[in-house]
């Protein structure tokens, strides 16, 4: 009986390792789901709250959606590279589920998200498991995770 449940979880262990859609995230602190509570402006020094706006960021395995909660603004979905200090957004696709999903050509449809280009690096200036700050060349982000 012991040798067959070991042939069993062998068996289980085997097929999850064989399957090339089971891919376990490696972004420790970043991965979840983060609100987007103030931004501070660098060239003037100008913070605005923002929890009102209800922006909130997504972060799981190698995508971050970025999304507005009131509907105000489209969806975005990123993939993303992570490094030691940066994180680095590349192709955005407007995630619309009513019409379809399309490449994101304008800069401007990201501003709400505080960005500014459609390829951006962001300064990883702070994250633990419940805070993060992101700074761009215009803005510096304040989130909180949920």
């Amino acid at each position: 009986m012991k040798l067959l449940a070991r042939l069993i979880i062998l068996a289980a262990i085997s097929i999850l390792c064989a399957c090339d859609k089971f891919h376990v995230s490696d972004n420790g602190e970043l991965d979840g789901f983060w609100q987007l509570t103030s931004v501070d402006t660098l060239a003037n020094g100008r913070s605005a709250d923002m929890k009102e706006k209800k922006i909130f960021w997504a972060v799981q395995t190698d995508l971050l959606e970025m999304r507005d909660l009131t509907g105000k603004h489209i969806n975005i979905l990123f993939r993303f590279d992570r490094g030691p200090s940066t994180l680095t957004l590349s192709d955005p696709v407007a995630n619309d589920r009513i019409i379809y999903d399309s490449l994101v050509t304008n800069p401007a449809t990201l501003q709400p998200y505080g960005l500014s280009h459609l390829n951006e690096t962001l300064q990883v200036l702070h994250l633990s498991s419940s805070n993060m700050t992101l700074q761009s060349e215009q803005l510096r982000m304040f989130f909180r995770k949920y």
